[in-house]
C-alpha cells in the first residue's frame, strides 16, 4: 500500500485541489481526509498543508463544520511539524471550537490532543498537561482505549518536560499497556521509545536501553524509519551516557542512515555529526 501511495503520490495530491469545482468537492475532501496520516508518515508537510488548506477552504464555503474541523486539525499538525507553532495553535483551536460547536466530543478530544503536543513543541508544557488531560479524560468517557493510550503517551511527554518524571513513566506505563491490549504494535513502539526517554532522565539507564531496544524493533516492523532514526539517536545517547563511545558512535551512524531513508536530512547530519565527535 506505501508503495502504490508514493507511486501516486502526486496525482493524488492534485486531485485534491478539485475540490475548488463544487461538483467535486465533497469527494476531493474526503481523499484529503485519507491521505493525511499516510503524507504525515511520509514527512511530505508541504503536500499536508496544501491539501489540508484546500479542503478547509471547500467545507467552508459548504457550511460544513465537522469536515471544517478535520481539516483544520489535521492542518494544524502539518503546521507544527514544519515548524510554525503558533500558527499551529490557532489550527487545533479553531479545530477544537468547532467540533464542539458541533457537539462531537470524540473529535474534539483529537484536538485537544493535539493542540497539547503544539503546546508542549513551543516549550508551554503546562498548558500542554492540561490539554492532554482533557483529551484522554473525553476517550475514557467514550470508551475508546486506542486513543486513550494515544492521550496518555502525549501525556507523558508534557510531564517529563514538566519535570515530571515519575509520572511520566507512569502515563508512558499505561500507553504501552493500553497499545499491547488493542494490538497496535506501532503504537506499542512509540510508547515504549518514550518510556526509554522518561527512564533515562531519571538514572535509569540500562532499562532505557531495554525500552528502546523495542521500540527499535516496532519502528522497524512498519518501516518507520523518521522514528527509528529517534529511536537509534537515543539509544546511541543511552550508551554514551554509559560511557560506551563504541556503541554509541555505532548507533549514530545507525541513526543517520535511518534519518536518510526518512527524507529527514537536518536530522541525519545531526546524527553524523555526533558520531564523527565520537570518531
Amino acid at each position: 500500500a506505501l508503495a502504490w501511495l508514493d507511486s501516486e503520490r502526486a496525482g493524488l495530491v492534485s486531485a485534491v485541489q478539485w475540490a475548488r469545482e463544487e461538483r467535486y468537492a465533497d469527494t476531493a475532501v474526503r481523499l484529503s481526509q485519507c491521505l493525511g496520516e499516510y503524507l504525515d508518515w511520509r514527512r511530505s508537510f508541504d503536500d499536508l498543508i496544501t491539501v489540508c488548506g484546500t479542503a478547509r477552504e471547500a467545507a467552508h464555503r459548504a457550511g460544513n463544520q465537522i469536515d471544517g474541523a478535520i481539516a483544520w486539525n489535521s492542518l494544524g499538525n502539518a503546521l507544527r511539524e514544519a515548524g510554525r507553532g503558533e500558527e499551529a495553535i490557532d489550527a487545533h483551536t479553531h479545530a477544537r471550537d468547532l467540533y464542539q460547536t458541533a457537539g462531537d466530543r470524540h473529535r474534539e478530544a483529537s484536538a485537544w490532543n493535539n493542540l497539547g503536543n503544539t503546546l508542549r513543541q513551543t516549550g508551554r508544557a503546562e498548558e500542554a498537561i492540561d490539554a492532554h488531560t482533557h483529551a484522554r479524560d473525553l476517550y475514557q468517557t467514550a470508551g475508546d482505549r486506542h486513543r486513550e493510550a494515544i492521550a496518555w503517551n502525549s501525556l507523558g511527554g508534557a510531564l517529563r518536560e514538566a519535570d515530571r518524571a515519575e509520572e511520566a513513566i507512569d502515563a508512558h506505563t499505561h500507553a504501552r499497556d493500553l497499545f499491547q491490549a488493542v494490538g497496535d504494535r506501532h503504537g506499542e513502539a512509540l510508547a515504549w521509545n518514550n518510556l526509554g526517554v522518561a527512564l533515562r532522565s531519571t538514572g535509569l539507564v540500562e532499562e532505557a536501553v531495554e525500552a528502546y531496544e523495542k521500540a527499535l524493533e516496532g519502528c522497524r516492523e512498519f518501516d518507520d524509519w523518521y522514528r527509528a532514526g529517534r529511536t537509534l539517536l537515543n539509544l546511541a545517547l543511552a550508551h554514551q551516557r554509559a560511557a560506551r563511545p563504541a556503541e554509541a558512535r555505532a548507533h549514530y551512524l545507525q541513526s543517520a542512515d535511518a534519518y536518510t531513508r526518512a527524507n529527514a536530512p537536518t536530522e541525519a547530519a545531526a546524527a553524523q555529526s555526533r558520531a564523527d565527535a565520537l570518531t
